[in-house]
């Protein structure tokens, strides 16, 4: 276990603007991400100004919300955004008779709502969407009580403006460095199977083995981790399907090699 902490820390990217700019320096595949929320946040504010929307900002955080790993993965997300915002309206105007009835009404309603959105966001993104929308129209009546057409009005404005502006950002900045980045996991999964490979074909300490155990792990994961996002973009080259498949099953037979209580090779000979 302490094995594992320290070598976590060792790993851990610098925190606070050092970490920043180091996560978007030149060639990273973080690059096109942050440029694609920063182009669809800002699209979607000054689309919803100009407009005369009275919060804009329900635009630039819909078009935040809308930013996957992919533009698959961006345009189902904007399509759940919109279908449990459109669902979550109807339930606002549900329940608007019952909060408007008195403060204890409101502040009740709001409690719920926020139970239910705790409870199915982490689970399912669309119905998470259906209870925080009323909740977060019946925060704004916490001030003071809203004309409740116009309040409906500006969020189905502002959902559509930053779904919108969010996956036109995602078709206008390509993230043609997604088929790199498999290249280069592909060359740590090598370098860490060929390391797994030499220690089973010993015996290793279990220290030594648990180490070569979880980079292995680690690589496995980053090489499909790059592949799910490659193939999820457009504007892309083809994929190294048979290396890919290659490497992962090379690599997932030397993990098995290294399993606790496996009998090392020279001794099994």
């Amino acid at each position: 276990e302490l094995a594992g902490i320290a070598a976590d820390r060792a790993a851990a990217a610098p925190r606070g603007v050092r970490g920043l700019l180091r996560a978007l320096r030149p060639g990273s595949p973080l690059l096109p991400v942050a440029a694609r929320v920063a182009v669809g946040a800002a699209l979607a504010g000054w689309t919803s100004m100009a407009l005369g929307v009275g919060r804009p900002y329900w635009a630039v955080v819909t078009a935040a919300a809308v930013f996957q790993a992919n533009i698959t993965l961006s345009w189902r997300r904007g399509l759940q955004r919109a279908v449990g915002n459109l669902a979550g309206l109807a339930l606002f105007t549900v329940l608007l008779p019952t909060t408007r009835a008195g403060g204890l009404a409101l502040v009740a309603a709001v409690m719920a709502l926020q139970f239910c959105t705790e409870a199915t966001m982490a689970r399912n993104y669309w119905l998470g969407s259906v209870f925080v929308t009323p909740m977060a129209l019946l925060m704004v009546e916490l001030a003071a009580l809203q004309p409740a057409g116009r309040l409906a009005a500006e969020r189905w404005l502002d959902t559509c403006v930053g779904v919108a502006a969010g996956l036109l950002s995602c078709a206008l900045v390509t993230n043609r460095r997604a088929t790199g980045r498999i290249g280069a996991a592909l060359a740590r999964l090598d370098a860490a199977t060929a390391g797994a490979r030499a220690l089973a074909a010993g015996a290793p300490e279990p220290l030594e083995a648990a180490r070569a155990r979880d980079r292995l792990a680690s690589a496995l994961v980053d090489v499909r981790d790059a592949v799910d996002v490659a193939s999820g973009e457009w504007w892309q080259g083809a994929l190294p399907a048979e290396r890919v498949e290659r490497a992962e099953r090379d690599g997932h037979r030397a993990l098995a090699a290294l399993a606790p209580g496996r009998v090392p090779a020279s001794r099994a000979a």
